[in-house]
């Protein structure tokens, strides 16, 4: 395939993708049909079928792109020369902010509808986020602060028990950022409290 092929295919395969997160924002993930996706693409369904199956391959892919996206945004805003504590603030802040500016998508990743096959892409966020938090507390600065290692497990139970609490605020429509201070009291006694177990 040319480069200039492969350029025109990624832009439909975008459109589709910001047309399945237009109509989920439009009227959510389980009301969203095909037809409602190829027309906030401006694209037929026969290029929709060049590029996914079906429905839920699509919301995989843009569930995977959107948090690879705000993965970026976290591991940008954590400034590796600041104390451990304003690391987590700098973490906390930005996740939330993102997820509060977009509350449609971020109900979505609680929907009754989803499929398997969301849901282990959902998991798949989850360690991504995980891995993140395990690498950053690896650093030799914070070796010499005196920052203790996390296990995966732990920093997966911190993460999942952050992504829950948001989404039960967003469908209650509370305030997200107002958990805040509830996130970083927790996220810091995690990370002081040490190994605990096995690692």
């Amino acid at each position: 395939m040319s480069p200039g092929r492969q350029v025109d295919e990624e832009a439909q395969r975008v459109r589709l993708l910001e047309g399945l997160a237009e109509s989920i924002r439009d009227k959510g993930l389980a009301q969203t049909q095909l037809d409602d996706i190829v027309r906030h693409a401006r694209a037929s369904k026969r290029t929709f079928y060049k590029h996914f199956p079906d429905k839920d391959a699509c919301f995989v892919e843009l569930a995977r792109r959107l948090s690879d996206t705000v993965l970026e945004q976290v591991r940008d805003a954590i400034d590796s020369e600041a104390e451990w504590t304003e690391q987590v603030d700098q973490a906390i802040d930005v996740y939330l902010g993102v997820l509060a500016a977009d509350p449609a998508m971020t109900l979505t990743f609680a929907s009754p509808s989803l499929g398997p096959s969301i849901v282990r892409a959902q998991r798949e966020g989850g360690e991504r986020y995980a891995e993140l938090m395990v690498e950053v507390l690896d650093s030799d600065a914070m070796r010499q602060a005196g920052v203790p290692q996390m296990s995966i497990e732990r920093a997966f139970l911190l993460v999942s028990g952050l992504h829950h609490t948001v989404v039960r605020a967003v469908e209650r429509g509370d305030d997200v950022m107002a958990l805040a201070p509830e996130f970083k009291a927790v996220f810091r006694a995690a990370i002081a409290s040490g190994r605990v177990g096995t690692y």
